[in-house]
């Protein structure tokens, strides 16, 4: 996973319980770093799980709990990195956040290639109407910090307090359910009802080839998920679609929400965006096998005349080496639709992005270069206050010249140990190596007291 995961559990444990127990958690983990984790760098999940591992057994804290607050604090950290002003708009109630999170996960996805986000939906308890979160990920016994993540959005973005409770565990079924009932929320304003007049006049004024031209990328289907009308872009590249009978599930896999794919399951998350990726060997694209694959994200439109679902898409491509490698061009995407704009500004954004990665490890090269200094320095200032006066080596420390002083009467001592070659001689086996070492260490250390400048203010050795 990317190092914000690792970057903020570090600033929890430093901000809450002191930077020495995390550097014992790193030490009990074996994390070989210096400095704290790059933001922008992949990670092995494994290095994730064995710093939890670790702090639960330093800290003595259920993981749990540690989880849930890492959730509380995961959430702050995404606010202050920048993520604020999105976060405030993706929804005026937990439930709106939470139906429109996977929105903001596969928006995360082009920032931040390679990241394999969760998946949230959101449905009902049919008995009382509650509302049940199903998560899904790759990642087992991260649930709790899921916990932590919903507590604190509807503390502090909707000013309400919410109770969560896990209903189903992967060992229930394929993913993890959670119970959220608001305990309380702020009295809303109750808005005027607006009665709805029909204007627009029944007989279709745009004929279906118009249509299929202004939307390009769009796929028509009924009940038995059965295809009846797709734009011209679709049909180009997925030439499968214009064969008789082809359904929808034929030449598309659901990658966003998870769920059965089925005409009931989209009516009952008609509010939620719909990422829908190629099958194998649909396109018609003369390409390496890695990009003979399609995203189409959008939104599910139930047309009540006809009864058919339409689902209005667009290619979610990387760049433009993305869009050409797929057997799409510009011209594909009509003038009307933001998709164009979004797609030439990835080239900026790229350079950008890699700028910013770059700038990010040069940033923690400059760090730890810096430590490794301020490491000789402080080697440097040791070895200088052992050789010489305080006095003197706090003049040289400061750069300030040292005056020469005159003394008329001193005693130099030279000394050495008497027979020292024989005796060595006489231990060179391998256990005499100890002998003579522990030897040394015992005249050494009783020279050192005897001729401490502290007890003895005249001595300088």
């Amino acid at each position: 996973m990317y190092g914000f995961v690792n970057y903020a559990l570090e600033l929890l444990v430093i901000k809450t319980f002191g930077e020495e127990i995390w550097e014992k958690i790193k030490k009990d983990a074996e994390v070989q770093m210096e400095g704290m984790f790059l933001v922008r760098q992949i990670y092995e999940d494994e290095l994730t799980y064995n710093i939890i591992s670790s702090a639960v057994d330093i800290l003595q804290i259920p993981a749990t709990a540690i989880l849930e607050l890492f959730g509380k604090t995961f959430f702050e950290f995404c606010q202050d990195s920048g993520y604020d002003k999105i976060l405030q708009v993706l929804g005026a109630t937990p439930r709106d956040f939470l139906q429109n999170l996977d929105a903001l996960h596969d928006h995360l996805g082009t920032l931040y290639p390679g990241m394999k986000a969760p998946s949230f939906r959101c449905t009902e308890r049919p008995e009382d109407g509650a509302l049940v979160l199903h998560y899904y990920s790759d990642r087992p016994g991260l649930e709790y910090i899921v916990i932590g993540i919903v507590k604190a959005v509807a503390s502090k973005l909707h000013e309400t307090e919410v109770d969560v409770q896990m209903l189903k565990t992967k060992d229930d079924c394929d993913h993890v359910q959670f119970l959220i009932t608001e305990k309380s929320a702020p009295k809303k304003q109750q808005l005027p009802e607006i009665a709805e007049i029909e204007t627009l006049s029944l007989e279709p004024k745009v004929s279906a080839a118009t249509f299929c031209r202004i939307c390009p990328f769009h796929i028509m289907f009924d009940r038995s998920l059965k295809i009846l009308q797709t734009g011209y872009s679709v049909a180009r590249v997925i030439p499968k679609v214009t064969s008789p009978n082809c359904k929808v599930t034929d030449i598309l896999d659901p990658v966003r929400p998870h769920l059965e794919f089925t005409f009931e399951n989209i009516l009952s998350h008609i509010n939620t965006i719909y990422v829908l990726k190629t099958r194998p060997d649909v396109m018609c694209v003369n390409t390496p096998a890695e990009y003979r694959s399609l995203r189409l994200k959008g939104q599910m439109l139930y047309v009540p005349e006809t009864d058919l679902v339409i689902f209005l898409c667009y290619p979610s491509v990387m760049n433009l080496d993305d869009l050409t490698r797929r057997g799409l061009f510009i011209s594909d995407i009509p003038i009307h639709d933001a998709t164009r704009d979004l797609v030439l500004m990835s080239e900026q954004f790229e350079a950008d992005y890699k700028l910013a990665c770059n700038l990010e490890i040069l940033t923690d090269k400059l760090q730890q270069t810096y430590r490794e200094l301020d490491s000789e320095k402080k080697k440097t200032d040791r070895l200088l206050y052992s050789v010489l006066p305080i006095s003197v080596a706090n003049e040289l420390r400061h750069k300030r010249p040292v005056p020469a002083k005159r003394y008329d009467c001193v005693t130099l001592l030279f000394s050495g140990i008497v027979g020292f070659a024989k005796y060595c001689a006489a231990h060179s086996d391998s256990k005499g190596v100890m002998v003579i070492v522990n030897l040394l260490n015992e005249l050494y250390t009783e020279f050192d007291e005897l001729t401490d400048p502290k007890r003895n203010p005249n001595i300088y050795k």
